[in-house]
């Protein structure tokens, strides 16, 4: 993990311990402390987790340890997406198209999605095209494109 720039201080190491009633197939985690103290401990959590698990715990039954698990967390800051400001751009459409909508056939404005910038705002119909997407926007709904560059669209009911 520091290999890929995480801080020491900033490593999580989680501990837990795979167990099961003997004669079950299914393993059921429970956190380990550490450092591991008594197994005894260890199997009294197990009874607990699955009673909370399952809703039935068998107190009497031996416990298998089927797995040490060991999992490194690296904590970094919270990804903050880019912002962007309005430029007061207008683009025009890449081409119109007759579009039909409850039966008529519009006039329909097409603007690629990568030439819409923050703050522009428009109203349908329209057709917002992109590589893995197209978007519509109805007639009498309105579209504005915000700070994330999300489109938002309002339809009026």
């Amino acid at each position: 993990m520091t290999h890929e720039g995480v801080a020491q201080r900033d490593i999580v190491l989680q501990r837990s311990i795979d167990m099961m009633y003997r004669g079950q197939w299914r393993s059921l985690a429970v956190n380990a402390p550490r450092p591991i103290g008594a197994i005894a401990d260890l199997v009294q959590s197990f009874h607990a987790e699955h009673q909370r698990e399952y809703n039935f715990r068998r107190d009497s039954a031996p416990v298998s340890f089927f797995r040490l698990n060991l999992k490194a967390v690296g904590v970094v800051p919270k990804a903050e997406f880019a912002v962007h400001a309005p430029t007061g751009a207008s683009p025009e459409p890449v081409s119109r198209r007759r579009v039909w909508f409850e039966g008529s056939g519009l006039d329909t404005p097409v603007y690629r999605r990568d030439d819409l910038p923050c703050g522009f705002s428009f109203q349908g119909p329209a057709i917002i095209e992109q590589v893995d997407a197209t978007t519509v926007v109805p007639p009498g709904a309105s579209a504005e494109v915000d700070k994330y560059l999300n489109i938002i669209i309002r339809v009026k009911e």
